[in-house]
């Protein structure tokens, strides 16, 4: 049995040899929460990933992409791990529209600067590729990105043990304002493509695609009968554990905005907030359950502004 040395062990959990890499991936690929790794070796790999450039679990995979067989990183993993070092440290010295500049220090001494400018942005082609609108509309946060993901690359190169990584967008994937990966139609069909296989037919009322739809249908609120007709006449099914994953992420997402549109809130306002809130809550940590416990009270406490501001 191959072991595997883990950069850093968090708490009593540890991944010691091949078989605990193999049930953690199998259980990360089963939860349904990581749509770019949507099989165990997938999974394996990020863990992996992490594992050599010192990220437990979920930080890997939230935050590591392997894009054509390079590793990327949010520049927020980047920084943090210049902090944790011991060795390394830095200091923003300049943050605006205008560009950021980042100092970096060893062992409390300043070794270097790296910059990204308004001129870098236009010079590198960034605001006319496939991140073009994220650059336009968060310039801040994507300067410091390339200022970091430089500044890591020149300055302290063995926090990653002298891998070589970089930020999605210099890859020229699109990012969302957190530097996060945001896949497009065509990467999740790559990736979904070869592993797609048919959910049975089944109606077994214990299938986990029932019983994920029926919790959240009961915390929602919403009858059941409503979503056996939704299912019926729309998705062209008898129950949920006929739906693929995809299918049953919009499904659920559907209940929730209809549900947001009851206390008042716009149909467009509810989905961008379903979107935008979720799966950073969940990234967190949070189950999806809790998840939407948290935004239905964001949800409730924005009607409640909206009526006492109403009446006032």
């Amino acid at each position: 049995m191959s072991d595997i040395t883990p950069q850093k062990v968090l708490g009593h959990f540890a991944i010691r040899t091949i078989d605990d890499l193999s049930r953690l991936s199998a259980m990360l690929a089963k939860s349904g929460y990581f749509s770019d790794s949507k099989e165990a070796a997938q999974c394996g790999v990020k863990v992996l990933a992490g594992l050599e450039l010192g990220f437990p679990t979920i930080a890997s995979m939230c935050g590591i992409h392997i894009i054509n067989g390079k590793p990327t990183l949010g520049a927020h993993l980047m920084a943090a791990a210049v902090k944790r070092s011991g060795k390394y440290n830095y200091r923003v010295t300049q943050h605006d529209n205008n560009g950021c500049v980042i100092a970096f220090y060893e062992n409390g001494e300043m070794i270097g600067e790296s910059s990204f400018t308004k001129q870098d942005t236009i010079a590198a082609g960034a605001l006319d590729g496939k991140n073009a609108h994220t650059w336009k509309k968060f310039p801040r946060n994507m300067m410091f990105a390339r200022a970091m993901s430089n500044g890591v690359r020149w300055y302290c190169p063995d926090i990653f043990t002298g891998t070589v990584v970089y930020t999605p967008d210099e890859l020229d994937e699109a990012t969302d304002s957190e530097g996060n990966l945001v896949q497009s139609v065509s990467v999740k069909a790559a990736v979904e493509e070869p592993f797609q296989q048919k959910i049975p037919q089944s109606t077994n009322s214990s299938h986990p695609h029932n019983e994920r739809v029926r919790g959240v249908r009961t915390l929602l609120g919403i009858d059941g009968k409503a979503v056996l007709e939704l299912l019926k006449t729309e998705m062209l099914v008898n129950s949920p554990a006929e739906l693929d994953l995809n299918q049953v992420d919009e499904l659920i997402e559907s209940m929730a905005v209809q549900w947001a549109v009851k206390q008042g809130m716009q149909h467009n306002h509810a989905f961008n907030s379903f979107r935008k809130h979720i799966p950073a809550i969940i990234q967190e940590g949070y189950t999806e359950v809790d998840a939407l416990k948290l935004w239905m009270e964001h949800v409730q406490q924005q009607a409640e502004q909206k009526l006492s501001m109403s009446v006032g």
